[in-house]
């Protein structure tokens, strides 16, 4: 795993000698706790995956926790490429023994650096491994989700969790399906690349954490929120910026022209800007280290199984939620709101009216790059990673909620955000995930064969310019 995510390596690690190990019990029979063989079992497989490639490790010592719940490790270490050193890898566990090939890691230091909840995940599940034997049992509770819930059974639990789920990507969507349908409901084009201005905005974010963990000399926890806060600030401001530019100099030049030239246009921004974020900042994902991801208990049931919400996921449905309710109470109450339905209405009619529909057009274009920062927030916050790649498909899923609504129609881009959500939670929660987009997509082949308009647009919609 190293620092770019938890991949499958062989390193030759050394085993104890019989004569090393005698001293060492000899030594530590007296005074320190026991060492629980599965706990440090576990704790030394991670140590092949927190280092790279063809690394030498040699183990010097194991100490149990007083409480019976960890295992520190002590060994030496020699990295491709660098000197011998010492390193320290403590790992806790959810009780006091392991089940044998059970999963109950909690958290993973090395040399006092705390794996992110991602980086544990995926350590826990791919490499340390769960055997068949342990395959029923319930997953322990994580240590920092406060709170009992609701006592429920089986199907509630899953109900709620798959709710949440749903609500989650449905208010990403819907916050992105309503910067397309700003556009659109002027112009009557598609204008693509709002996926990759949000990923702009995320990476703007990245960098606010990175900030706040570099200067602020807080906590990792607290700097990561502090980070967070920051973000909402930078992002924005980049994006707007963006945005406006890509306004002054694509979206009005091209808004009337003729055939295909905006939608040309914007898939060629797409992919100019994924290779732009590819040559500054790199190939890999950016992971952000939020510590313990701290949050609420909704619901249990009597085997065990919970449906919890971390306060990122909560913090960034309700930053999504409402920055699209906001966008659509101020197209329909403000004066820049009464401009957009005017131009949207008749262009023609609005400009001998007074009203500029240039104008009016980089101004909406800059508000959906606002929302497109906040959905940049949102992945970052809540997915814990940044990629140059992603913009597209996120892009391609918010255009599909949007058509679903009733692309030209805030409200009803936010109602097919949410309903694009669900869809996607239900068949991952029921059917293979593998199916998942070309069950999306395929629906929106069938919905524009059967009401082009969407849900909230026309049944029977005229020519419509695209």
């Amino acid at each position: 795993m190293g620092r770019k995510g938890v991949v499958r390596r062989r390193v030759d690690v050394r085993r104890i000698g019989l004569l090393r190990l005698a001293l060492l019990l000899v030594a530590l029979a007296g005074c320190a706790p026991s060492v629980d063989p599965g706990q440090a079992l576990v704790c030394r497989t991670a140590l092949v995956a927190l280092h790279p490639d063809g690394t030498h490790i040699e183990v010097l010592r194991e100490i149990g926790d007083a409480d019976a719940r960890g295992v520190s490790i002590a060994y030496r270490v020699a990295e491709p490429g660098a000197p011998p050193r010492r390193a320290r890898t403590a790992c806790r566990f959810a009780g006091e023994r392991t089940v044998p090939g059970g999963r109950d890691l909690v958290s993973v230091t090395v040399d006092g650096e705390a794996l992110s909840p991602v980086r544990l995940f995926l350590l826990e599940r791919y490499w340390t491994g769960k055997g068949a034997d342990a395959a029923a049992a319930a997953p322990p509770r994580p240590s920092a989700l406060a709170g009992d819930g609701l006592s429920l059974g089986h199907g509630g639990v899953q109900a709620l969790q798959v709710g949440l789920a749903a609500l989650t990507t449905g208010s990403l969507y819907g916050l992105l399906a309503v910067a397309y349908s700003l556009v659109y409901g002027l112009v009557g084009r598609i204008f693509l690349a709002f996926g990759e201005i949000a990923i702009v905005g995320g990476y703007a974010v990245a960098i606010g954490v990175g900030v706040a963990l570099a200067a602020s000399g807080l906590a990792g926890e607290a700097a990561v929120y502090a980070g967070l806060a920051l973000g909402l600030v930078l992002a924005p401001l980049a994006t707007a910026s963006l945005a406006r530019l890509l306004a002054e100099g694509v979206v009005a030049p091209l808004a009337h022209k003729p055939g295909h030239a905006m939608l040309v246009a914007s898939f060629g921004l797409v992919i100019a800007l994924s290779e732009a974020l590819r040559l500054v900042q790199g190939g890999s994902e950016i992971w952000i280290a939020p510590g313990r991801v701290r949050g609420l208990v909704l619901a249990t049931n009597p085997d065990g199984g919970l449906a919890t919400i971390t306060l990122t996921q909560g913090a960034a449905i309700a930053l999504a939620l409402a920055g699209a309710l906001a966008a659509i109470v101020l197209v329909a109450k403000s004066r820049f709101g009464r401009a957009w339905r005017a131009v949207s209405d008749d262009a023609d009619a609005a400009a001998l009216m007074g009203v500029d529909a240039r104008s009016t057009l980089v101004g909406a274009v800059t508000l959906a790059g606002v929302l497109a920062a906040l959905a940049g927030w949102f992945v970052v916050a809540h997915y814990g990673n940044i990629s140059f790649a992603g913009g597209l498909m996120l892009g391609l899923k918010a255009l599909v909620a949007a058509i679903l609504g009733g692309i030209g129609s805030l409200p009803g881009a936010l109602l097919g955000g949410l309903l694009v959500g669900l869809g996607e939670s239900l068949w991952s929660a029921f059917l293979p995930g593998a199916y998942r987009d070309v069950a999306v997509f395929g629906a929106l082949a069938l919905l524009l064969a059967l009401r082009p308009g969407g849900l909230l647009g026309d049944a029977h919609p005229g020519v419509q310019r695209v």
